[in-house]
């Protein structure tokens, strides 16, 4: 395929991308295959993000693409780093996107992606993590944080992230203080009806969508537990195996003679009666 086919084609997959192990492979391996065109895939996954008709949800499944992608390309060096540099230049336009300043619905799903990017460029963001995580209101008011030209990429990208925090968490506190509290008796419609739904310059995400969020957000955990049991273990370096493992501390202690097992026994009911008087209710 020439550049022009690459670069629709990634595009089709990434409007159609779910939070799916298999999709995800799937558009990480398209990517990696021709990182040749490593400068048309770029542009691409920007344009598509920048469509203003996207759906939010949609913008947050590519951020967790662009975060796998750079883990692959980091963890495999057949790839000769294909994509890192220039994804991670693009961030703070990426995060621009996927956080809009008239919607805050995508902010974890992003300070996720950036705590993952961070670690493997070797950047503290402890600093970050805690102003992002702070409940403070009052501390939040008087903080800015302005963008600096000749500062890192990924800085910047956590600084607009921060940004986005600060004025999300302004928002509800006004919401709180600015709304009257009502003693009587209020509908359904009334309480939940609390935003004001006509502001052209707000999106809020739709029921549907949220419906739809809630379980992709499944899919997304199940992908994050599942990765935790993932080990890397490099070919340069003699590991021992499980079964080496298990041989050796089988083959390292003795067989119990009648005496020890007759006092583990012993111990072994000790403890069972002292579980047993624990519980509240009597068990048997």
């Amino acid at each position: 395929m020439d550049s022009f086919e690459v670069a629709n084609q990634f595009s089709t997959i990434l409007r159609n991308l779910t939070p799916q192990q298999q999709q995800l492979q799937k558009a990480i391996y398209f990517a990696l295959k021709n990182a040749d065109k490593e400068d048309y895939i770029v542009p691409t996954i920007l344009s598509v993000l920048e469509d203003a008709k996207l759906d939010l949800n949609l913008k947050s499944f590519i951020l967790q693409f662009i975060d796998l992608l750079m883990q692959e390309s980091f963890s495999n060096p057949r790839y000769n780093n294909a994509y890192i540099q220039s994804l991670k230049s693009k961030l703070p336009q990426i995060m621009q996107s996927v956080c809009p300043s008239n919607n805050s619905s995508n902010l974890m799903v992003a300070y996720t992606c950036l705590c993952h990017i961070s670690s493997r460029f070797k950047i503290d963001c402890k600093p970050y993590k805690v102003d992002f995580q702070t409940s403070s209101l009052d501390e939040l008011e008087d903080r800015s944080f302005e963008l600096d030209g000749n500062e890192d990429a990924l800085i910047s990208a956590w600084k607009i992230l921060l940004e986005r925090s600060r004025a999300s968490k302004l928002d509800r506190k006004r919401l709180v203080n600015d709304e009257p509290v009502y003693k009587d008796h209020r509908d359904e419609d009334q309480i939940f009806n609390i935003r004001n739904k006509n502001d052209p310059n707000t999106q809020y995400l739709t029921k549907k969508q949220i419906i739809t969020r809630i379980e992709d957000e499944r899919e997304t955990h199940k992908r994050l537990k599942e990765n935790k049991w993932c080990v890397n273990r490099s070919k340069d370096v003699k590991f021992i195996s499980e079964d080496e493992f298990i041989n050796n501390y089988w083959n390292k202690f003795h067989p119990l003679t009648k005496e020890e097992n007759v006092e583990f026994l012993n111990n072994l009911k000790e403890l069972n009666g002292m579980v047993l008087q624990s519980y509240k209710d009597k068990q048997f």
